[in-house]
């Protein structure tokens, strides 16, 4: 941008840092050494700042009460969010060196200024008049930690969002461990005032291993966004984490990993009661070609590439993690857990896992078993209700049994069902290892009401 098209709060802090020797200048010397600064945001004559006090007090001054002239931070006025609030912008920052908000980093911090909407009057030195900005004077709230001053200061660093001509004056003051110019649209030029390294909200999360987790992240430039309010209880143990735009990061135990969750999976796990269902997550989630899975405590949040993502838990998901998860026997699951007549069923790419409660395990049908399941309806209802055992591999073939059936595949072939009288009759006939053999097709009701078989060495009829 030419220096002629540049808001006058820009050209007026670049010419004073030029002057004062380029970047890293500190940001009391560019106030108070230059009478050029004095002048651009000092008091002002024409009532850009609504309660009359100097610009160092009104952006540097100490305290935590509105006659301290500090600014409140966007945390505190905008529900927890770490961001500049609906109607106002990102306008310039400075940074405070050995912040413990920041493990003794530096902390940055980033004004968000008010729009014009109201009118444009004043705007030749870049700030309109106090009557045209879309806020008026206030301030935090009372008796908390910062009830500083809200939209009460006429005046502009002017590094970020330079597009913007003219503005309000200073909103509210977010902040970032990661420089703004990696997150926001501002220019790289910095100012310091170490004073602030230390000021807070109780909105604002603390530093810690959840913190340090987004830091190495990347803070706002990932996809977890801007914080939104301080660290809370987990909801089981000791377990605790934070909010984002994006997501959360969860941290089990105090000396646990911290670990980051997207938005998508958060909404997942709300399916099924989140933390206290779920329990609290292992890992960070795996993307791969084929489809993403996170892991938890208790369970999963998973889905095929594409697809709405799904939660697996409680048995169904010990059963899916010895079987290989979704790279195993049954895959990703293609919906969630169904409630079937005394029990539940979920159904999985290749196969399903069922439990019925009364008393029964949770099993899996897999593969040409799950197929011949299928065919006849699944679920506790149908001609051969829910499995009552896995899938059994024997000397010539597989079997798995049902509530009311069977289902039987001779070496890798096609699963054939066989329940009621057939069953019987079947059985009384030594089953596989009798005269009759594997079954070589499904029991089928004839037009005479009797009930049909077809066997590797006959028909039974019952």
């Amino acid at each position: 941008m030419s220096a002629e098209r540049q808001p006058a709060s820009v050209r007026v802090v670049e010419a004073i840092a030029r002057r004062l020797g380029g970047r890293g200048v500190d940001r009391r010397s560019v106030l108070l050494g230059t009478a050029v600064a004095g002048s651009a945001i000092a008091t002002d004559p024409k009532g850009y700042v609504l309660r009359p006090q100097t610009a160092y007090a009104s952006i540097c001054g100490p305290g935590t009460g509105p006659g301290a002239g500090w600014t409140v931070f966007c945390a505190s006025i905008n529900n927890g969010k770490n961001a500049c609030p609906e109607g106002s912008f990102a306008a310039g920052w400075w940074k405070a060196a050995d912040s413990s908000w920041c493990g003794g980093r530096y902390r940055y911090i980033v004004d968000c200024n008010a729009r014009c909407t109201k009118c444009t009057t004043g705007c030749s030195d870049g700030i309109c008049d106090s009557k045209c900005w879309n806020c008026s004077c206030s301030h935090g709230v009372s008796g908390s930690c910062d009830d500083r001053r809200n939209c009460c200061s006429a005046f502009r660093y002017g590094q970020c969002n330079t597009h913007v001509a003219c503005s309000g004056g200073v909103r509210c003051r977010l902040v970032s461990c990661t420089p703004p110019y990696e997150w926001e649209s501002c220019t790289s030029l910095s100012l310091v005032d170490n004073r602030t390294s230390e000021h807070s909200s109780d909105k604002l999360p603390q530093w810690g291993a959840i913190s340090a987790k987004y830091f190495a992240m990347g803070e706002q430039k990932s996809y977890l966004g801007y914080s939104i309010g301080p660290v809370r209880p987990g909801g089981v143990g000791t377990g605790r984490f934070v909010r984002y735009s994006g997501g959360r990061i969860y941290q089990a135990t105090s000396k646990a990993a911290a670990v980051p969750v997207r938005e998508a999976v958060v909404k997942a796990m709300s399916t099924v009661g989140s933390i206290p269902t779920l329990g609290y997550p292992v890992a960070t989630e795996f993307i791969g070609s084929t489809g993403s899975t996170q892991r938890f405590q208790k369970g999963a949040i998973t889905a095929p590439k594409g697809k709405p993502l799904v939660a697996v838990h409680g048995t169904a998901y010990e059963v899916w993690e010895r079987l290989g998860r979704a790279g195993g026997t049954l895959g990703y699951p293609t919906g969630g857990r169904q409630a079937v007549a005394n029990g539940y069923q979920q159904i999985f790419e290749r196969g399903a896992v069922c439990q019925n409660w009364s008393g029964g395990e949770t099993r899996a049908v897999t593969g040409v078993h799950f197929t011949a399941w299928t065919t006849f309806g699944r679920g506790a209802g149908t001609a051969l209700g829910m499995p009552t055992t896995d899938v059994s591999t024997l000397a010539r073939g597989t079997r798995q049994r049902f509530q009311r059936g069977e289902t039987w595949s001779l070496g890798t072939g096609e699963a054939w069902a066989v329940y009621g009288p057939v069953l019987d009759a079947w059985k009384a006939a030594r089953s596989h290892v009798g005269r009759y053999g594997y079954p070589t097709g499904h029991v089928q009701q004839r037009s005479d009401g009797q009930w049909e078989g077809t066997f590797e060495g006959g028909t039974i009829v019952a």
